[in-house]
């Protein structure tokens, strides 16, 4: 994160979409579900938590694609960089951008992550999870299950119902 006394910054790999956030991260994070380990191609995504009224794109726009009802991913439609993810309703959004990490200007100020979510799909030996931190089955979270009541859609674990499977058939 580039970061001055209001800034942080960052932006894709290609350079065509940049960000700034005038305000320090909130959180930082890990989610293991399926859903992020094929978005990302990696066993987790790590994001920092920023609030969306300092966050603002300062180059170019990100494509968005809904995911689900529930959740909508940003990335570069140029290079193909995920760039953050946002939840539509409380209580983990929309006044929430989970920027990845990796998209971030300067790293430094980024602490290990506080929370494990997903942590059914943890895949072992190649992330540890840190001692101490929050761990989350998402099968087992009330705040998505409340989310999606919010919304007048079915939860089902771990999947929305009618959206497709994301383990292999």
């Amino acid at each position: 994160m580039t970061t001055t006394s209001t800034s942080i910054t960052g932006g894709c790999l290609c350079g065509a979409i940049r960000y700034e956030s005038t305000a320090p991260p909130q959180m930082a994070g890990a989610c293991h579900c399926r859903m992020c380990q094929r978005w990302t191609g990696a066993v987790a995504v790590m994001t920092v938590a920023l609030d969306t009224e300092t966050f603002r794109f300062t180059r170019g726009e990100p494509r968005v694609y809904m995911a689900s009802p529930l959740l909508e991913r940003h990335f570069c439609a140029d290079c193909g960089s995920s760039l953050m993810h946002r939840y539509a309703v409380a209580p983990y959004g929309p006044n929430v951008a989970r920027v990845g990490i990796g998209t971030l200007d300067d790293q430094s100020m980024v602490t290990a992550p506080n929370f494990h979510f997903g942590i059914e799909s943890h895949v072992d030996g190649w992330l540890e999870v840190r001692e101490g931190a929050v761990v989350i089955n998402a099968d087992e979270d009330p705040g998505l299950g409340d989310a999606c009541e919010a919304l007048g859609i079915e939860w089902t674990g771990l999947r929305l119902a009618g959206n497709p499977p994301t383990a292999e058939p």
